[in-house]
């Protein structure tokens, strides 16, 4: 099949401005998807938030590409093709896979009701592919929703998508200027226990003082930990070992998975 390679446009200008700087990503009212796997699952799950595509000539010789643009083409999806070279100025990515999706970001609404098993806080967790792995852990676990304070990472930027592989297509994300905001948003809305991680507490994953189901749990900062710790009770992850301390993201996955298993007991 043959195809028009387009001469640099609007949108591409826009898009390598949005590349810039992580300022102009958040200011941004659009975030941009790069990738086979990635934006095949946004066109499945978030095809009304799709504005636009842009695909390199060779992604075109490749059978699934060349079905993927055929299906944003089907979807009334405006697209456009470029050179690989022009391509190559415009991804965000080491050996770009040759498509780039233009999204419109979602409102930013207040949360209505509560997720289950729990409710998600991320505490000024700023490291993006530590807020891409919990994401993706959230999804895995079936979480509608997963919350942040300002100064976390933004959910929207390109190395939080990566690392997330398409789950913010899946979770709303609510963000709140600070932990106390959180929760007392998370206590009008009926919660009750906010559980902590902390490195030293009473309370452990595995034990009975821990209930994790029904309650928040937050996870805090990678070097300065939970902002306002005293919102909650602290928990603590066991580690006999001689290692410091989790990743934040580790220690995310722990804490997620004991809530679902007590949700199966």
């Amino acid at each position: 099949m043959n195809y028009l390679i387009v001469m640099p446009s609007s949108l591409l200008k826009q898009i390598k401005h949005f590349a810039m700087s992580r300022h102009n990503q958040r200011k941004a009212p659009f975030f941009v998807v790069e990738g086979l796997r990635v934006c095949r699952e946004a066109l499945q799950r978030r095809p009304e938030w799709i504005d636009s595509c842009v695909v390199s000539d060779d992604f075109l010789e490749n059978e699934d590409g060349n079905a993927l643009f055929v299906d944003l083409r089907a979807n009334g999806i405006r697209a456009e093709i470029v050179s690989s070279g022009e391509f190559a100025t415009l991804a965000l990515t080491e050996g770009p896979q040759g498509v780039i999706l233009v999204m419109n970001k979602p409102p930013q609404e207040a949360p209505k009701t509560l997720p289950a098993p729990c409710t998600l806080i991320l505490d000024q967790v700023r490291e993006p592919g530590n807020v891409g792995t919990i994401l993706r852990t959230a999804w895995a676990i079936g979480l509608s929703q997963v919350w942040f304070t300002a100064g976390s990472a933004d959910p929207w930027s390109p190395k939080v998508i990566r690392s997330g592989m398409g789950a913010q297509f899946a979770i709303q994300t609510h963000t709140f200027s600070d932990l106390h905001e959180a929760v007392e948003t998370f206590r009008l809305l009926g919660g009750k226990n906010v559980w902590c991680a902390m490195m030293e507490a009473e309370a452990t994953l595995f034990s009975n003082d821990f209930k994790p189901v029904g309650s928040a749990i937050v996870v805090g900062n990678e070097g300065n930990g939970i902002t306002a710790p005293e919102e909650g009770t602290p928990v603590t992850i066991p580690m006999p070992g001689q290692a410091e301390s989790l990743n934040v993201a580790q220690a995310a996955t722990l804490l997620l998975f004991e809530a679902l298993r007590r949700t199966q007991n």
